[in-house]
């Protein structure tokens, strides 16, 4: 990936402007995907920590991730104003994530870590030219796929801001990252924040058995199985009476068309 003269910052203590690596991007994205759009400041504490690790100022991590913003199909079609400055390479790595999430989902934390772990300019750039493994073994296999999942939990929840989608309910410890298309089915899509939903246990259980559904107005859906006279006060209140209501839209990555169409078709237990 080429340097941009829109992508750089200046060096610390000198006039020389230093680029953003790959790698930087990367892990800004991934930090991006993990905050609320509210708390994309240079006083946010997370951004302060990131800043640190990849020697740049606050501002400019701030600056970074409003950039991110302004490719977001969410806030553009707010026509959030002020959000206008993204260079080549934010729009690249973007991209780069729209096509393939879980592949740079890993890459990203990767990245991230490789940083944490050590700083040195000189070893950086020989971690960075190692190539991720091909044919992993079952121990390598099983750290990808706690890392995707925790990289998918952390942005579907952060872009809802910790509340159900169906009901409100803001208890972090009870909510889930729910893949409106199953993990199984799609492995590219296995860490796509706009193939997630945030819901409560309870809905998210619904859902993943295909008890509720969205409709093409985002509206909620349920199954006739789920209809009854003789049911309980919860089940009346906090599944059957939910149905027509709007779903909550999350600041980022709304939830793909395609893929509540997808649901609808092979997962929902329709009342025909």
């Amino acid at each position: 990936m080429a340097s941009d003269p829109q992508d750089r910052t200046y060096s610390a203590g000198t006039n020389r402007r230093k680029g953003w690596t790959r790698d930087e991007l990367l892990i800004a994205f991934n930090l991006y995907c993990k905050i609320p759009f509210g708390r994309m400041h240079r006083n946010n504490r997370e951004i302060i920590q990131l800043a640190s690790l990849i020697g740049r100022t606050p501002s400019a991590v701030a600056m970074k991730l409003v950039n991110f913003a302004s490719l977001d199909p969410a806030h553009q079609q707010r026509n959030v104003s002020g959000l206008r400055n993204a260079s080549r390479s934010d729009r690249e790595v973007f991209e780069e994530f729209s096509a393939n999430w879980e592949q740079l989902a890993f890459e990203s934390e990767e990245a991230t870590e490789r940083f944490a772990k050590d700083e040195s300019t000189e070893n950086r750039t020989a971690l960075e030219a190692v190539a991720i493994p091909q044919g992993p073994t079952d121990r390598e296999q099983l750290v990808r796929v706690r890392t995707v999942q925790s990289f998918f939990r952390s942005a579907v929840l952060a872009s809802y801001e910790n509340r159900c989608a169906m009901c409100g309910i803001s208890v972090v410890e009870l909510l889930n990252a729910s893949h409106i298309i199953p993990w199984s089915s799609d492995v590219k899509r296995r860490a796509d924040p706009t193939n997630g939903l945030a819901l409560c246990s309870l809905h998210d259980r619904a859902f993943d058995r295909g008890f509720l559904t969205v409709d093409e107005r985002l509206r909620i859906v349920i199954s006739q199985s789920l209809r009854g006279d003789n049911v309980s006060k919860v089940h009346r209140v906090a599944l059957v009476q939910i149905e027509g209501k709007a779903i909550a839209l999350p600041h980022r990555f709304h939830p793909d068309e395609k893929a509540l169409e997808h649901h609808r078709e092979h997962l929902f237990r329709d009342n025909a």
